[in-house]
């Protein structure tokens, strides 16, 4: 659909003011035959335009494949991955460079303009659009309960940035500086029940489900609300923004995520069969909220090994690949049976689902990430960096020589989150891990055919060996996901995990012989002042100009 502008005087009281009150041109998706002199209160008249307004909100979800400009995804800014592209902005994450006036992943415009775009929809919900009946009355529960669902979103993709928002509740006058600039920052408790409350409502207002006719793909049911709850709840009870450790903020997480849990079969949830499916296939039961499901091939043509027409951008590190146990094995003997001459070998399902690695079966063949091989290290000027390129979310049967596309959207929550969320917020609560959190932990290892907890001998006897288990889980099962360069941040291990060099495995062959030696790919640094973004230089200045200072993050300078 084409994007079109208001040509009307509205557009103008959103015109050079404040980010929060917005300036953005293109409100809303609409037939190109649709008369472009359109007036506000006609875009809301219409039975089309107006659900058409909230739809556009929707374009502010992020897509994680294209998180920086480069096609890079957040876990080249962790120790999950190197982007191989030199110059790479994610690079400024892994130096320390990022600034108030230059970060590459500066959510906040984009996210004060999705919330003014649903504060607006919120409004005529019950102006315009009832004095109308533009959207009958029996969907419009349905349709406040996506704008408020998704105005959490947004708030909470601030909020785990920059910590000190701005929670905007209705539609600012652009006349109105004074009302403008008189919302006050929040601190992250006030966020955090701004949220809450949204997630709350919302539930009340969405369907159990969505509709099985698929009309309804892409749009957030009770359940999605639900999601962003617990993981909301999960990042207040974690040491960065719990230092105190009060137990009743992870009871707080324990009960959002368990309810979830306990509902699943209303909630039309449940883990899928194949890992590796879960991620091409679009709209499956484990998906509880996606980005739009769109035809393309840009995630196979930046990640696609060298050798099979693509550019290898996502490179995974040796650091995430000795994450990954043997295949079967019980936790008490995770690495039993490694070869180190075969180090590739029975090694766990998600591990070849997420990871390429030297001689992994590919599209017919054998990738060949040796040195001098057709996809080996520094053989192009994008070739893979750490001797591995990414499987996971590719679809390997496209052909690229074709143009072919497939169907695939950015996965931003799913079910197995919400048992590592359950499973994690309920060992801080206890004082030893009993057998429910075995439990939950073994639906996710038996879809990886790894043995369950099923005796006394293989139980984790202490809450910090659990801990520390289901980090490792969180790490394999999230791997690439966008979880574990925020996990590292709310559990304060960023300066341990992410100060130490990105490593990487050369694999060397000699007539039929491989060798395999780790290597520093290179060093990477982490300075405690980044477990939050700097509020953009802009806003601060935006600010001062009216005579308000702005708490800024500790450690950054404006």
């Amino acid at each position: 659909m084409k994007k079109t502008k208001y040509i009307s005087l509205y557009i103008s009281l959103f015109m050079g003011l404040l980010i929060l009150t917005g300036a953005c041109s293109d409100y809303l998706d609409k037939d190109p035959k649709t008369d472009t002199s359109l007036n506000y209160e006609q875009i809301f008249k219409d039975p089309h335009l107006a659900p058409g307004f909230l739809n556009n909100a929707y374009n502010q979800l992020p897509d994680g494949f294209l998180r920086f400009n480069e096609n890079a995804l957040l876990a080249g800014a962790c120790d999950e991955a190197k982007h191989s592209l030199a110059g790479s902005r994610v690079q400024l994450f892994n130096s320390n460079a990022i600034s108030p006036s230059d970060n590459p992943d500066n959510a906040w415009q984009s996210m004060y303009t999705g919330i003014r775009k649903c504060n607006i929809f919120l409004k005529e919900l019950d102006g315009l659009i009832a004095k109308y009946n533009s959207i009958p009355e029996a969907s419009r529960s349905n349709f406040r309960g996506q704008a408020l669902f998704l105005r959490a979103f947004f708030h909470f993709e601030l909020l785990k940035r920059y910590q000190n928002i701005i929670c905007v509740d209705k539609v600012l006058d652009a006349f109105d500086e004074e009302e403008a600039y008189s919302i006050k920052q929040s601190t992250f408790k006030e966020a955090l029940a701004f949220i809450v409350a949204d997630c709350d409502s919302a539930e009340i207002l969405l369907p159990a489900k969505v509709d099985a006719d698929g009309s309804q793909n892409g749009r957030p049911s009770k359940v999605a609300p639900m999601a962003l709850k617990a993981r909301m709840l999960l990042y207040a009870a974690s040491p960065l923004n719990n230092p105190s450790n009060d137990v009743e903020q992870w009871k707080k997480a324990e009960t959002a995520a368990k309810e979830i849990y306990d509902r699943r079969s209303a909630l039309g949830i449940s883990l899928n069969s194949s890992y590796a499916g879960t991620f091409t296939s679009p709209y499956n039961a484990e998906i509880i909220f996606a980005t739009q499901a769109n035809n393309r091939n840009d995630v196979e043509f930046y990640n696609f090994p060298i050798s099979y027409q693509g550019a290898g951008f996502t490179n995974p590190s040796q650091n995430l690949v000795d994450a990954y146990v043997m295949n079967g094995t019980e936790q008490a003997e995770p690495m039993k049976d490694f070869d180190p001459e075969n180090p590739y070998s029975k090694r766990e399902e998600r591990f070849y689902a997420t990871i390429l690695h030297n001689d992994a079966n590919f599209k017919g063949s054998k990738v060949e990430s040796f040195v001098g091989g057709k996809d080996g290290l520094y053989s192009t000027s994008t070739a893979t960096k750490t001797g591995y390129y990414m499987n996971k979310f590719i679809s390997s049967s496209l052909s690229l020589e074709k143009n072919e596309r497939a169907r695939k959207p950015w996965i931003l929550y799913r079910y197995a989150e919400v048992l590592l969320n359950y499973a994690e917020a309920r060992n801080e609560v206890l004082d030893a891990p009993d057998k429910i959190v075995h439990d939950i932990l073994n639906l996710i290892r038996s879809r990886a055919k790894l043995r369950p907890f099923r005796n006394a001998t293989v139980y984790i006897k202490t809450k910090e060996e659990m801990r520390d288990y289901i980090k490792k889980e969180r790490q394999v099962e999230l791997a690439l996901e966008e979880h574990r360069f925020w996990d590292l941040r709310r559990w304060k291990d960023a300066e341990i995990a992410l100060n130490k060099a990105l490593i990487g495995m050369r694999v060397e062959k000699q007539e039929a012989k491989l060798s395999f030696q780790s290597f520093e790919v290179e060093k990477r640094m982490f300075d405690p002042k980044l477990y939050w973004y700097p509020i953009p230089r802009s806003e601060m200045l935006k600010y001062r100009s009216k005579g308000i200072e702005l708490t800024q993050n500790p450690g950054w300078n404006n």
